[in-house]
């Protein structure tokens, strides 16, 4: 058997797997059961490039719109035999098959990204906005966690195609606020910005990074977002002699009224040196992503060659050892790291015996994305260390979404 046909099996294996896993989930809403069977009947054979969706979540991303669009079968507008179908991609199908069914008004596509979210924060919310918006109503007047205005809700409105839900609408808020590309660039470059709560504060915090002066230098933004998250927002899993204990996060009251940038830096630097005295500690599965060894030879072929590694940070006394030598944040990665939403990895330079770190990456498993990466004190990537993170990911099949500017549109989607 070719690898071709061994990949097109597993691939059919997978989708009547997601398929079998839909039907019983629907199991006590016949209607909705009904529903599902007439969208995936339709699907395919007029859109079966709708199959090609990915796997997120453990969920096929294909077959959990059609399942979410089932269960919204009360709000179905048009007969299902009307549809014309698509010969587009997956997300070209799931758009225009929500359209067609729910849609009185056509809306932006983007939107469509609701009716294959996963989350569990915002996932159904979105797909009501989807409804109501679809019928008429006003972004504005359904109850958004972030409180816009009218200029944010035509700035989120006109966002491309491609952009997901929770970054459009925060670029929105960023825009709308007035600030400049540059610094939007960089707030979206954090992993907290694209988490919708605490929205008061976030808008505080938008508002004191406005008012600073950048000068072109946004570097520290996105540490400066993560640092405000982990204080604030981000409870932490301790592994003591009692077993692994969830503990708030250390400054949940923390306000920025009368503060400024620089003192919000200050606090923001102390942080990441007491980082490395915490207690206890907790330790993750390696994931199954392998690590590299690059050899570079020296000019002068009597001296040893130089060795570039990347390798993988599986416990709390790592990244604290990390985040020492390079004196940013990463030991307050653990948590995620231990719930397996963010897997860290190291880049250090190898001469002889002299090891050093020089490049900090964190990777998002379930998405395979690198997300962030990180050099002495928050330098972004570059030289030597960022050509073999570039050689790594292409290895691995992961993209790169933040490492240089310009490329966060490949955070963009869900």
């Amino acid at each position: 058997m070719s690898s071709v046909e061994h990949f097109s099996r597993h691939k059919k294996r997978q989708t009547d797997r997601a398929i079998s896993l839909a039907y019983a989930s629907l199991a006590a809403d016949a209607r909705a059961r009904g529903h599902f069977d007439e969208l995936l009947c339709h699907v395919r054979t007029r859109a079966p490039r709708l199959f090609d969706a990915p796997w997120a979540e453990e969920q096929h991303l294909g077959i959990e719109a059609l399942i979410n669009l089932a269960r919204h079968w009360e709000g179905h507008i048009r007969p299902l035999a009307t549809w014309p179908g698509s010969d587009r991609s997956w997300r070209a199908v799931v758009n225009s098959l929500a359209q067609h069914l729910l849609s009185k008004h056509r809306i932006p596509a983007f939107l469509s990204a609701a009716w294959y979210a996963t989350d569990e924060a915002f996932g159904e919310a979105k797909r009501r906005w989807f409804v109501a918006h679809g019928a008429g109503a006003s972004l504005r007047s359904l109850g958004l966690p972030i409180q816009m205005t009218r200029k944010m809700e035509h700035v989120f409105l006109a966002s491309p195609d491609h952009f997901g839900i929770e970054y459009a609408m925060r670029r929105a808020e960023l825009l709308g606020l007035g600030a400049e590309p540059a610094l939007v660039d960089a707030v979206l470059a954090a992993r907290p910005a694209l988490d919708l709560h605490h929205g008061d504060f976030w808008r505080t915090a938008w508002l004191l990074l406005i008012s600073h002066r950048w000068e072109g230098d946004t570097g520290q933004v996105a540490p400066l977002i993560d640092f405000l998250h982990a204080v604030r927002h981000e409870r932490v899993a301790v592994d003591t002699a009692d077993g692994i204990v969830l503990r708030e996060p250390p400054l949940p009251d923390l306000s920025l009224k009368g503060r400024t940038v620089r003192s919000v830096l200050r606090l923001m630097v102390d942080w990441h040196r007491n980082l490395g005295l915490g207690i206890g500690g907790l330790t993750w599965e390696r994931s199954r992503l392998r690590p590299i060894v690059l050899e570079v030879p020296h000019e002068d072929q009597s001296r040893p060659p130089t060795f570039w590694e990347l390798t993988e940070l599986t416990n709390s006394a790592q990244l604290r050892a990390e985040g020492a030598a390079l004196q940013h944040c990463v030991a307050s990665y653990s948590h995620a790291c231990w719930q397996g939403r963010s897997r860290i990895w190291s880049i250090r330079r190898r001469c002889n015996v002299s090891v050093r770190s020089v490049l900090t990456v964190e990777v998002d498993p379930r998405r395979r994305v690198v997300v962030q990466a990180r050099g002495f004190r928050n330098r972004r990537a570059a030289g030597r260390a960022l050509n073999v993170l570039q050689t790594w990911a292409a290895r691995e099949n992961l993209r790169l979404a933040t490492i240089s500017p310009g490329r966060n549109g490949d955070r963009a989607r869900n």
